[in-house]
């Protein structure tokens, strides 16, 4: 059964049919929390008030954008939400030894296994790097690199132009290349792959 198809029904009183979309899309909202709080505990409560959120709003959902774009959406705009609150807290983004890390991702690591090592070695800087930047910048890159969402796909779910996202997400690298060009010492620099 399609999205749009259970959502009617869930309207139509079947509340019941609910489990089926946490079923479909929890995994996914808790890798977006975890993203932005990289706590498990704070990710599980905060995939809970999602939920709750998404639950009394599907009367709201139009469906004119898929059902996964909305509830995307909802998700990132309460994690900022989130982080808003927590100002006290640490934003970390998910830069660990797990299976999506970014660092990996954007850094070049072609210059064999001591290059490699190096690039461990500042995975700390990264983290710090990251943390500071404007969250326009971090919602993008938690988007593109842990979430492996489509530019357009990050465009729907942000609700601006693709153009807009692609300027982020450049800016939000160029920031990464600065900073660490700046912060590492005996001149090491480090390429960002393109999109």
């Amino acid at each position: 059964m399609k999205d749009e198809e259970i959502i009617t029904l869930i309207l139509q009183g079947k509340s019941e049919l609910y489990s089926i979309l946490i079923d479909r899309y929890s995994g996914k909202i808790f890798s977006t929390a975890y993203s932005y709080t990289h706590d498990h505990e704070e990710a599980r409560d905060l995939v809970q008030e999602i939920l709750i959120k998404v639950y009394n709003n599907l009367a709201k959902f139009k469906a004119d954008s898929k059902f996964s774009t909305w509830l995307y959406r909802v998700a990132v705009n309460s994690c900022i939400d989130w982080n808003r609150k927590s100002n006290s807290r640490i934003l970390k983004v998910a830069f660990s030894s797990e299976d999506n890390d970014v660092f990996d991702t954007i850094m070049d690591e072609s210059d064999g296994p001591e290059q490699a090592l190096l690039n461990n070695e500042h995975k700390e800087l990264i983290r710090s790097v990251v943390k500071q930047m404007p969250e326009i910048y971090k919602t993008v890159l938690i988007l593109y690199y842990f979430e492996d969402l489509k530019i357009q796909e990050i465009s729907n779910v942000l609700d601006c132009p693709k153009k807009t996202v692609e300027t982020r997400l450049y800016r939000a690298k160029g920031i990464l290349k600065a900073q660490l060009k700046q912060e590492l010492s005996g001149g090491d620099s480090y390429e960002l792959q393109t999109i």
